[in-house]
């Protein structure tokens, strides 16, 4: 599977987990989509949500093998040409996440 067609799954993915938050968050209940999302991961113990960058600037390391958890990143615009003019599209990128059960401190496990 290539990069665009894994970005697409992940996307499908998100959505089916997002679809049932969306009242919540019509109701008031949840405050974001994403904020729901982390409730969900929270059920199974993960509870801080960092990017592989931000663990790896506090000196912790990715555990191998661990998948990311996805949230929606805040709705961003892309210009593309089609048909020979441009056109802009709106979107909400993915935004990959680690929790604190996928990472160690790697300046104890030297």
């Amino acid at each position: 599977m290539n990069n665009t067609s894994n970005i697409q799954a992940k996307r499908r993915e998100l959505k089916l987990i997002s679809k049932p938050l969306t009242e919540l968050k019509t109701n008031g209940d949840i405050k974001t989509i994403n904020e729901g999302l982390k409730a969900i991961y929270g059920k199974q113990g993960h509870q801080e949500f960092k990017t592989f960058e931000q663990w790896e600037r506090l000196g912790m390391r990715v555990k191998r093998g661990q998948k990311a958890f996805y949230l929606w990143g805040s709705q961003t615009t892309k210009t593309i040409i089609e048909n020979g003019q441009k056109k802009e599209i709106k979107f909400f990128p993915l935004v990959a996440l680690f929790s604190d059960l996928q990472v160690y401190n790697s300046y104890n496990n030297k």
